[in-house]
This record gives C-alpha cells, structure tokens and sequence, in this order.
C-alpha cells in the first residue's frame, strides 16, 4: 500500500486538489509545514481552497508563511470570507493561469475597492469560471472598464447592486454560457431608469448565453423591466427567476414573455409575496394552468400559507434549497396537487427546511415530502406548550427524514419536553443554533437534567444569539457544554469580567477549535490593542478582529 502512494505522489502527471477550509489548526499547520513545500505537491496542486470561516485566521497564516508563493500549476482558486487585502494579495501571486475562481465573503468592502476587484476579473484573460460574491453586491456600471474587453468568461455567478448593473455587465462578457445573477439592494437603480438602455444593450447581447439565473432578493423591480431583458436574452434554452414582488406572480404575462423566447426548453421559477390586501388567489393560480403551461409540460404549484399570509408560486421539482412552510400545511390553489401527483423527486433539492409553528397539524393536510433536509429552522412561535409538542412532531416525521438533520436552528421557544423529544428522534445533530434567554428557558436555567445530558452529549457545534453568558452562569455553560468544537456568542466588551469569561471558556472547553464572539459597544483601538496584547501569551491561539467580532482559532 506504501508503494501505491508513493507511486502517486511522484507521479508528476496527476494533478491534486488541496482543500483545507475545514480542518482543525493542528492539520491546518502540518499542511502548511510539511506537505506544500514538497515539490511533488506544489508543482502538481491544480486546486486550491482556503477559508477563514471557523478557520479563523487561516488565509493570514497563510500569506504569513508563503509570502512569495507560487504555484505554476494552479488553475482553480476559492477563497472564502477573505478580507479585500488578502484576496488582492492571492490574486496577483496566483492568477496567472487561473482557469475558475470563487470569491465569497461578507467582510464589509470599500465600494472602491470591489470595482478594483471586478475589474481585475473582467480583464483576466484566462479565467473561464468567475463566482464573485461581496456584501451588497458590486455596483458593475458603464464606467469601471474604459477599454476593450479580452476574457474568455464562460460561466459567471456574481453578486450585483443594482438591476440596470446587469446590462453593463452583459456588454463586458462576450463569451458567456452561463449567468447566474442576485441583485442585493433594496433600490434596484441608481439613477433613473433608461429604458432605452435596452435597445443599446442589444448590440452586446452575447449570442451564446443560454443559461441564465436572476434571483430578486428584494421586490421593487418591475416586471416590464425584467421583459425587456429577457427580449434580448433570445437564444436561452434554461431560464431561472426568483422574486417577492407581487406583480411578477402572473402566468398570463410570463407566458406571453417566454413566447418570445424560441429556443427555451426549460423554465424554473420560485415567486414569493405577502398579500396584505384583496387579491383572488384562483384567479393567479389559474393564469399559471393554462394551455401554454401545459403544453410546454412545465408543472407550477400554487401554496397560500394562511398563517403567514404568504402566496408561493414555484415550479417543480423545486429547485431552491430553501423551503419555508407552516405546521398546518398551506391551502394548494391548483388542481395538479389536489390530485396528489406531486412526483417523488418534487422536493429533492430542498436541503434546508423553515417551518412556522403557528397554528396545529392535521394529519388531514397533504404533507410535502423532503427526503433531503439536512437543517431545520423552527420560527415564529413566542412560547410552544406542551399540549402542541404531538403536532410539531407528528408534523415532522410526515414531512421529512429525522435522522438525516445534523442542524437544528431554534427562532422559536420550544418547551424543554418538546426539545428532548424532537433530539431524540433526530440523533445526529450536532449544530445547535438559538437565541441564548431561548436556550436557558427550554433547559429550565440548567434545571432540566435529561435535557442537559443530551444537549451535551449531541451538540459539536453552538451558535447563540442575543443576550450576553455572564460570570454568574459560564461555570455551568462550560458543564453543559463542555464537548463542543465550534462556538458563538455575544459578549460585551465593557464588562469588567470579559476576559475572565473568556480565559473561562479556552481553558476548559478542551475540544474548542474555534470561537467567534460578536461583541456589543464601540471597539476601541485600546481594546483591540488590550486583548491581543493578552492572548498572544498562548501561543496555541489565533486571533483577529473582524468587524465588530472577536474570532479566535484554537489548536
């Protein structure tokens, strides 16, 4: 077996890909001590992926130790919740012959400073694949580019600021195949709108955009501009749309829109709103089952969640990741789910599921199959008794595959009973995320002994919320907690017991990997200056601020 691995390892014709954005520090070190310096790895890694979440720090030590890195063969880059500077920094020594690139983060960035890094991506000139994903998106107008364009983009997942930024940027990829949009800002233009701007976007439509994903996370676009666009786009074959705006939940105006469309063969949608006033819901549900509907054999599904008041148009299979729903189920508005023909991979892509826990379950409610949720929000609820635990529950084992849950996300108080029942139908999870006064109600302030004893066998992970873990109680939160390997929490940076607190928690949580504290008040120069001056005598830590949050990675 020794021979087989060295045979690989000194093959110089295979290429290797280096993930290191989950690993404990100690294997975070030794990869960076002992297996990139080989010539065998450097010279032959293809891919590389670096994050700072929960590995705190890791793209510093990174730079910190390669200061003059180089890796001929790299052709694949992602960085995840990089600081600007960082991914400036890699991007100059590694980008040479870089083929795909990802850039996710929510650090807050210079609006100067993201078109800097746009441009860089739109005039490197051998990228192929861009993702480019920054707080509030990018602001891509007409002026961040002042000469000719000469990438080969072909695929581009980006994050933008505003819708008329959508134009602007279609003129500057020539070559795309596939474009995946989410526009982040609540104002969708910056200036006044220009329709006009459509009829000159026309000339730089690139011909071989077939694919085309346009999420709306907020609601005031206009449906007539999204029409526009879409008459230009007239060569797609797949086409997505995500939206909350109650204008766009008409499938008389879609159909005339997609008509125009010759080579589509495809077409998913997600349309959410709130009706907060008169609207005939048969009548939208109709508009989505005429002839057109069906004879391009696109299947529309039409929910109204009583209890939310929220209208949900989509297509099936759903093809988000998120699905919200309410315990009582939603009131289906076309006769496709009245016949209870849903096929049995409607929901397949669904891997987080939100549920409200307003209201009770009726075994009488078609309940929706989601064979693959891995994580499970509980809202909206102000208190939950116990008389409602067999309703959470019976709601639960219908709708989805207990066992396979690994993160459970408490937005509502649930009754201690209702916890420990719920835990012990769903024995792998280990990610626990709560408002902190939630948690110590459902656990009786450490009183609820069984309910202790399970939280602590479970739970690896543990993110709390709101309210701050004194001095008075952290003895008995070590206790309770004392298996945990990633943790955040609030703290105030003005209480005088902060750094006991905090000595507290790194000196006897003992399989503490990292910790991330948001800390309340004004983050002083003298503070920061303070702490790191104080956790700089361990030499087993790394820290750094980041925004108004303390993040500490532990080997």
């Amino acid at each position: 077996l020794n021979n087989r691995f060295n045979l690989i390892i000194n093959d110089f014709q295979l290429s290797l890909h280096l993930d290191i954005s989950h690993i404990s520090k100690y294997e975070f070190d030794y990869c960076l001590s002992s297996i990139l310096p080989l010539p065998s790895v450097l010279l032959r890694l293809y891919s590389l992926h670096i994050s700072n979440d929960e590995t705190y720090g890791a793209i510093a030590l990174f730079i910190r130790q390669y200061p003059y890195i180089n890796i001929p063969s790299l052709r694949s880059l992602s960085l995840t919740d990089a600081t600007i500077s960082q991914i400036k920094f890699l991007f100059q020594k590694l980008s040479i012959k870089l083929e795909h690139i990802s850039i996710v983060t929510n650090r807050t960035i210079d609006i100067n400073d993201k078109r800097q890094l746009c441009q860089l991506l739109l005039k490197h000139k051998t990228l192929r694949s861009c993702r480019l994903s920054l707080c509030d998106g990018v602001d891509c107008d007409e002026t961040i580019l002042n000469n000719s364009i000469n990438n080969q983009l072909e695929n581009v997942i980006i994050d933008l600021s505003y819708f008329q930024n959508i134009l602007t940027l279609l003129s500057y990829i020539p070559n795309i195949k596939q474009l995946t949009i989410n526009i982040n800002q609540q104002k969708y233009y910056n200036q006044d709108y220009d329709a006009a701007a459509f009829d000159i976007v026309r000339l730089y439509i690139p011909i071989q955009l077939t694919y085309f994903n346009l999420n709306l996370r907020f609601s005031n676009v206009e449906f007539e501009h999204i029409e526009q666009l879409l008459n230009c786009l007239i060569n797609l074959k797949h086409l997505c749309c995500s939206s909350f705006r109650v204008e766009l939940v008409d499938g008389y105006r879609w159909a005339q829109v997609l008509e125009r469309l010759p080579l589509l063969r495809r077409f998913e949608c997600v349309m959410t709103t709130y009706i907060y006033h008169s609207l005939d819901l048969n009548l939208i549900s109709q508009s989505f089952q005429t002839l057109f509907w069906k004879e391009k054999n696109w299947s529309v599904v039409c929910d109204y969640f009583q209890y939310l008041s929220r209208l949900i148009i989509y297509t099936i299979p759903f093809y988000k990741n998120l699905f919200t729903s309410t315990l009582n189920g939603s009131q289906s508005l076309n006769e496709f789910d009245d016949r209870n023909i849903l096929p049995n991979n409607a929901y397949d892509k669904v891997t987080h599921l939100k549920v409200s826990v307003q209201g009770l379950h009726s075994d009488s409610i078609p309940a929706r199959k989601f064979r693959f949720v891995t994580s499970l929000s509980l809202c909206d609820g102000e208190s939950y008794s116990d008389h409602s635990n067999s309703s959470l529950l019976s709601y639960l084992t219908s709708t989805i595959d207990l066992t396979k849950i690994r993160h459970l996300k408490l937005y509502s108080l649930l009754s201690g009973h209702t916890l420990f029942s719920l835990l012990c139908k769903a024995p792998n999870i280990d990610c626990l995320s709560s408002s902190y006064h939630n948690l110590l109600q459902m656990i009786n302030d450490f009183g609820d002994v069984w309910l202790c004893w399970l939280l602590n066998t479970m739970i690896k992970k543990l993110t709390l919320s709101y309210g701050r873990l004194t001095l008075s109680i952290v003895d008995q939160f070590i206790e309770l907690f004392s298996n945990i390997e990633h943790l955040s929490l609030c703290m105030n940076m003005d209480d005088i017991d902060f750094q006991e607190i905090l000595l507290k928690l790194l000196q006897n949580l003992t399989h503490l990997s990292s910790i991330r504290i948001s800390l309340a008040g004004k983050l002083t120069d003298h503070f920061q200056s303070q702490t790191f001056t104080w956790l700089s005598t361990n030499s087993q830590l790394y820290s750094e601020f980041n925004d108004n949050f303390l993040d500490i990675w532990i080997t």
